[in-house]
């Protein structure tokens, strides 16, 4: 798989975990709060930004890590 395209999927399921986690957090308001949603989320969203920006960063290093090549003098 393309790795922008992990990167970007990663990304949005890094924002649906913190949307869990906030949602259970939110549960506590009505009285049925869930510690487990908001532990997971937590811990989901955060390793899932954290691989996408581990991606992100082998990508930009394939993509100007190389050197570009020498040209010489047009004739």
């Amino acid at each position: 798989m393309n790795k922008r395209l992990l990167v970007l999927v990663l990304s949005i399921s890094s924002v649906a975990a913190y949307g869990y986690a906030l949602g259970g957090l939110g549960g506590f308001l009505l009285g049925r709060g869930s510690v487990t949603y908001v532990v997971l989320g937590l811990a989901g969203g955060t390793g899932c930004a954290l691989l996408a920006l581990k991606l992100w960063r082998e990508y930009l290093k394939e993509v100007f890590g190389e050197t570009p090549k020498q040209q010489g003098p047009s004739s």
